[in-house]
């Protein structure tokens, strides 16, 4: 069957489809699709036999194939205020530009998807960093792959940080060969086809790297929005790490926010009407939204 790594934006998704299709092409005779949009995705040519493929958001054809017994869903989560962060040094965007888009709401609204299917493997981010040999054994009973404790140390070393940014440094050279600047946020969605490496795939960080990065209003902000997750996943106990002002404009920042996030996942439901609509509206903004943050020519945009 398929196997969906659908985990959040920067929380080693591509780490768990690197890992799956190593193990699956290894065991399995299985073929890995690459990034799938839900809108494109058919289960039917995978029945019989195993496929991996790579998305993040969330999708009714996602959701079918998983209740039908069709795919396997395999997800990961990270303290959301590391995953802004990250997602800030990814895009080259500020936080404000990230909250205009949509992006935590999109984030939480995906968690909400696919923690609630039947019968997905939750990986969180934090405990893949520090064993990821016991995040590669999960991943292959899961599958129904038989591993050894070798076997899984020796898949986990091939995927390790270093070896992945070898492979992300292959990335950059053919792209700076071609004359394009891996950082240059344009660039963001240029990728390798078979690992799904970007040029800027990787950067030196460490787990809780946001209360250093974060203002005290983004920190607000994300308390607001992500609180009571937060708590709920045992990153916090509390909200005392959050100051509790917020600055003038919040709520219609957040409702446009909320609005935005809304425009996302209507376009990726309808990609037709949404194209026709971009078209009829004028919304042809080259690499970015178009007005009121309707999605321009980066609709396809993956966040890794």
């Amino acid at each position: 069957m398929d196997v969906i790594c659908c985990g959040m934006y920067r929380a080693c998704s591509t780490w768990q489809y690197e890992v799956i299709g190593h193990l699956i092409e290894w065991r399995r005779k299985g073929v890995r699709l690459g990034y799938v949009e839900g809108s494109a995705y058919d289960p039917a040519p995978g029945r019989g036999r195993f496929r991996v493929l790579k998305c993040h958001d969330q999708h009714p054809n996602f959701a079918e194939a998983v209740a039908e017994g069709d795919a396997l869903a395999v997800y990961s989560y990270r303290d959301l205020r590391d995953v802004v962060d990250s997602m800030r040094h990814k895009m080259g965007q500020s936080f404000d530009a990230l909250m205009r888009e949509g992006l935590v709401h999109r984030i939480l609204s995906n968690d909400r998807f696919w923690m609630s299917r039947p019968g997905v493997l939750v990986q969180r981010y934090e405990d893949l960093v520090a064993d990821p040999a016991a995040g590669v054994l999960e991943i292959a009973r899961f599958l129904g792959i038989a591993l050894t404790i070798d076997e899984a140390e020796e898949i986990a070393e091939a995927h390790s940080p270093e070896a992945t940014r070898r492979r992300v440094e292959v990335v950059r050279r053919e792209a700076e060969a071609l004359g394009i600047d891996p950082d240059d946020p344009s660039q963001t969605v240029r990728h390798d086809a078979k690992t799904l490496f970007h040029g800027n795939h990787l950067r030196l960080s460490r787990v809780g790297d946001w209360r250093e990065a974060l203002a005290a209003e983004e920190k607000a902000v994300l308390a607001m929005l992500a609180g009571s997750w937060l708590i709920a996943r045992g990153y916090e106990a509390d909200l005392s790490w959050a100051p509790q002002e917020l600055g003038a404009g919040i709520a219609g920042r957040i409702a446009r926010s909320r609005w935005h996030c809304w425009v996302y996942f209507t376009a990726r439901r309808y990609p037709k009407a949404a194209a026709i609509a971009r078209r009829w509206l004028g919304w042809r903004r080259p690499g970015g939204a178009g007005p009121s943050g309707a999605p321009g020519r980066r609709d396809r945009v993956r966040h890794d």
